[in-house]
């Protein structure tokens, strides 16, 4: 199931197979998703801030709070892949590394059916996430290493 846009690829009865079994994949996804944030939400309002002094307490209130934010942030980044991968079925380049044009692999695609970037695109993308959030030894985050010269 790789991009759909070149002429060695399926067309017809597989093609036609394929798109609507990946579309049906990718909205049932949908559909658990928007379930999940929903009940996260409601989840979220039922967490009521005591009136209380115990730091225990405020810990515990406060770390299911930011761990409710996190889930639903990341539902809804995830809700925004989903619908990019249904808009590139409809143009016909589902499946289609948007970092570098290639074909991601259908394997990746089975286990992920929103990925937008092949395996080699992912990584680079997330070894510059990673690298730009490295803070040396010392240092805040923010602050610039002085040199000696």
């Amino acid at each position: 199931m790789v991009a759909l846009v070149s002429a060695d690829r399926p067309s017809g009865l597989a093609f036609s197979f394929r798109h609507k079994d990946t579309r049906q994949r990718l909205s049932r996804e949908y559909d658990n998703l928007i379930k999940s944030i929903n009940r996260n939400r409601i989840a979220a309002q039922e967490i009521k801030v005591e009136n209380t002094e115990d730091e225990g307490d405020l810990a515990t209130i406060s770390h299911d709070k930011d761990l409710l934010y996190n889930l639903h942030e990341g539902g809804f980044a995830r809700l925004r892949f989903i619908q990019e991968a249904m808009k590139a079925l409809d143009r016909g380049q589902y499946g289609e590394c948007v970092g570098c044009g290639n074909d991601i692999n259908e394997k990746r695609l089975l286990a992920v059916p929103w990925a937008t970037l092949c395996i080699r695109c992912q990584e680079e993308t997330e070894m510059a996430l990673t690298s730009s959030r490295v803070v040396p030894a010392g240092l805040e985050a923010g602050q610039e290493k002085e040199t000696d010269l």
